[in-house]
């Protein structure tokens, strides 16, 4: 059954096992889950951020690490979902550590502009969360078939960006802060918040169905996957934004 709903791809795979016997997933145990990573990231991330400000040679050295070794776990997490009951803490506290440098970053050339972002990233999640449990927006076949479609298009974007990036080109409409840039970052947050209203309905399919309690940490990993990506493109949307000022 978790095969008819499409969510990010974090979340896709790992509902599949049901394992008989075990206790059923209920939303009240994944949400103590959730915010149990969103307290790992964000005191990691906290705690990063002034150990690298006093270390600035460390900062590239901490985001990239903490970028590769969070994708790997992620990697393991998606096709091997029995291991995230362990694995998620641990995604949690090393993504907190890129997010930590990379938020760092950003601040020390538009003071501020973190605060801003975290703020919105919150603001957005809940507002999805409102638009999705009064059922403003419905998760319909079609609905999870374009979002999908659409991160997928991005994730590409993103590849071939980054490839060209190696030979020192880049693509005028995903870099920069010109009005198409800035458009194109704006859709891009738009699709990681629709993102979030699909793991929400997804969740909710899994728990009316049965799934085993395990999946609970399945299900907190792939919603923090997607508010991490969220806080991301909001900070480089408003880092667009500032520096066009």
């Amino acid at each position: 059954m978790a095969s008819r709903f499409k969510v990010n791809p974090a979340l896709r795979r790992g509902f599949d096992t049901v394992r008989v016997g075990e206790r059923p997933m209920t939303k009240s145990g994944t949400m103590s889950k959730i915010f149990l990573m969103l307290a790992l990231v964000t005191a990691t991330a906290g705690g990063s951020w002034f150990f690298l400000a006093e270390n600035q040679g460390l900062l590239f050295p901490a985001l990239i690490g903490g970028l590769v070794i969070g994708l790997i776990l992620a990697l393991i997490i998606t096709f091997k979902p029995a291991t995230a009951p362990v694995l998620s803490p641990v995604y949690a506290i090393v993504e907190g550590v890129a997010v930590g440098a990379l938020s760092l970053m950003f601040e020390s050339m538009y003071p501020g502009i973190v605060g801003k972002a975290v703020v919105a990233t919150f603001v957005v999640a809940f507002a999805m969360w409102f638009v999705y449990s009064t059922g403003m927006i419905k998760v319909t076949q079609r609905f999870r078939s374009a979002v999908t479609a659409a991160i997928l298009s991005i994730f590409v974007l993103y590849a071939v960006n980054l490839i060209l990036a190696l030979f020192s080109v880049d693509l005028p409409f995903m870099t920069g802060s010109s009005p198409v840039a800035i458009g194109v970052q704006f859709v891009i947050v738009i699709v990681a918040s629709l993102s979030l209203v699909m793991d929400f309905d997804f969740i909710s399919q899994q728990v009316r169905a049965g799934a085993p309690k395990s999946m609970e940490w399945v299900a907190a990993f792939g919603l923090i996957v997607t508010i991490i990506w969220l806080y991301i493109e909001l900070l480089d949307l408003l880092y667009r934004l500032a520096a066009r000022d």
